[in-house]
């Protein structure tokens, strides 16, 4: 059952994705800028619909899960941290989607911020992994801004090749870079 604690930053509200974010999610997928990097467009919503009832069913480590990213009470993204599923050793993945009628104003490095935060330091995680696709330079901009290390690359979600970023915590125990959610 997925069921993350909320984390709350600046602007954001971090809280477990529910099945009545549903349409919510549906409505957020259905801008094709959102899926740009997936094997398989999500703009049709049974598609949208299978992957929130996958997110849904999520039963892996307390604290890790999936996410709805909300921006005075609206749903703007989605996010999660979770075992891997393409990483050896199903090491803690984090990922992130937010609309692009909120991109440029630095939401999306928020919300990333205050997963990487919850996943080293709140949970005390040795490391959290991220995937970016190569075509993502956005996305790779932002997992570096927040100390993460790309060290290599391969091809995973059936979608082609993407680079492989790591985060460690720093020599203090925080994670580099990162500015701490607010609860």
């Amino acid at each position: 059952m997925n069921n993350p604690p909320e984390l709350v930053t600046a602007r954001l509200r971090l809280r477990a994705l529910t099945e009545a974010d549903t349409e919510a999610i549906v409505a957020l997928f259905a801008d094709p800028a959102m899926s740009a990097h997936f094997a398989v467009p999500l703009t049709d919503p049974s598609r949208v619909r299978a992957m929130v009832d996958r997110r849904l069913s999520y039963d892996g480590p307390a604290g890790m899960g999936h996410w709805v990213i909300e921006r005075d009470g609206e749903v703007i993204g989605l996010a999660h941290l979770r075992p891997s599923e393409e990483l050896p050793g199903r090491v803690p993945e984090i990922g992130y989607y937010l609309s692009r009628a909120h991109g440029g104003k630095g939401l999306a490095t928020e919300a990333a911020g205050a997963l990487l935060a919850h996943g080293l330091t709140g949970l005390g995680l040795s490391s959290v992994w991220a995937l970016v696709g190569e075509s993502n330079v956005a996305s790779q901009n932002l997992v570096r801004r927040l100390g993460f290390l790309d060290v290599g690359g391969g091809d995973h979600y059936g979608s082609g090749p993407h680079r492989v970023f790591v985060a460690l915590p720093s020599e203090h125990g925080k994670p580099h870079h990162i500015a701490m959610p607010l609860s």
